[in-house]
Parts: C-alpha cells; sequence; structure tokens
C-alpha cells in the first residue's frame, strides 16, 4: 500500500471520475481504491483482469461517473 495510493483513496468520492477514466483508458491497478472508495465490488465475480475493468467500466457509466 503505498503512500500515495493511500492519499488517492483519502481524497474521497470525488476522484472516481479520474480513477474510472484511467481505468478504461486500460490501467488494471485501481482495484482496490473502486472498492474503499464505494463500498461495492462491481467485479465480484469476473474470471479475469480485463472482465474486471470492463465490469467498473460499466459501472461508472451506470452510476453516472463515466460518460
Amino acid at each position: 500500500m503505498h503512500p500515495a495510493y493511500q492519499r488517492i483513496i483519502g481524497l474521497g468520492p470525488d476522484v472516481l471520475p479520474l480513477i474510472l477514466e484511467d481505468v478504461e483508458a486500460g490501467e488494471l491497478h485501481w482495484g482496490w481504491a473502486l472498492r474503499a472508495l464505494t463500498g461495492y465490488d462491481a467485479a465480484e465475480g469476473a474470471a479475469t483482469l480485463p472482465e474486471a475493468r470492463v465490469a467498473w467500466v460499466r459501472w461508472g457509466r451506470e452510476s453516472g461517473f463515466l460518460r
């Protein structure tokens, strides 16, 4: 748990659009932060990291955090 990653989580839900944009672009290292910020796991049941990415992007769109 890198201190910078912890500080990003500490910024709260306002960072969700930025994190989700990063996930949409292909970054797959935000799962922990997304779960911590939302209290939800959109990727539950995903068998692969790409499936998890798709699930979070879908959740981001449905929740209004992504266009």
